[in-house]
């Protein structure tokens, strides 16, 4: 909790859980604002209204929501490199792997608050939208796990890559390749593409169903504990010349 405590006290001066914050509100203004634009052409696609609800305003969404996640894990640890502080912190009394856990718990909360503000706004549109008697709840909350568990191998191969690299660029680099090549493969049913971070992340996005596919979240699932893992360790074991 002391470890907790104090990065969330760092956390203040690099701003991100604001940036969180701010893709949720982007995300929860860009829904309402598609919809009110474009809710005849919608609701006449060959969908059910869940399905065009959730899945043809996600895209967007989910584009936020990478980047928002791409910025802020490489903004919580360029502090630490800054006049070399990371070096410092294995000479003090202080658990540096604990460190690494608690920015993952932070920017995993900020997160988390985001993806519900966005969803807050489509139970909205659900509600006011949709025509009567097709709105259901049950539907909206678990696409929204679906989405925020889908998205969690991002956010934590990307904590991975910015602990690694000192330069910012490297780590931005990293987000923008992984963003391209996923689009470019998201389509695609081979089943060992779900080894991309990226690729899980978009296969929300790219399905025509709001149904949540067991297979994408069980990669979701273990990928995110497996960079979380890597990510503990590397933490524990670098050493500095």
């Amino acid at each position: 909790m002391k470890t907790l405590r104090i990065e969330l006290r760092k956390e203040k001066r690099t701003g991100v859980v604001p940036v969180l914050l701010v893709v949720g509100l982007l995300g929860a203004v860009y829904a309402f604002v598609n919809f009110l634009v474009r809710k005849e052409t919608l609701l006449g696609l060959p969908l059910s209204p869940m399905d065009v609800l959730l899945t043809q305003l996600y895209g967007m969404l989910m584009i936020l929501n990478l980047f928002g996640i791409v910025v802020a894990t490489c903004l919580v640890y360029n502090m630490e490199f800054k006049g070399n502080a990371i070096k410092k912190m294995y000479t003090l009394p202080t658990s540096v792997p604990g460190m690494y856990g608690a920015k993952f718990l932070i920017l995993t909360a900020a997160f988390l608050v985001a993806v519900a503000l966005e969803n807050l706004a489509l139970f909205k549109i659900g509600m006011s939208d949709l025509p009567a008697g097709t709105f259901e709840p049950d539907t909206l909350v678990s696409f929204a796990a679906y989405s925020f568990i889908t998205s969690m191998p991002v956010l934590s191969f990307m904590l991975l890559v910015a602990s690694r690299f000192e330069n910012m660029w490297i780590p931005l680099g990293v987000g923008v390749a992984g963003f391209l090549s996923g689009m470019a493969l998201a389509s695609s049913d081979a089943s060992f593409l779900l080894l991309h971070p990226f690729i899980v992340m978009l296969k929300p996005a790219v399905a025509m169903s709001a149904r949540p596919d067991p297979l994408v979240t069980l990669f979701a699932i273990l990928e995110t504990c497996l960079f979380l893992g890597i990510g503990l360790w590397l933490a524990k074991t670098r050493h500095f010349e």
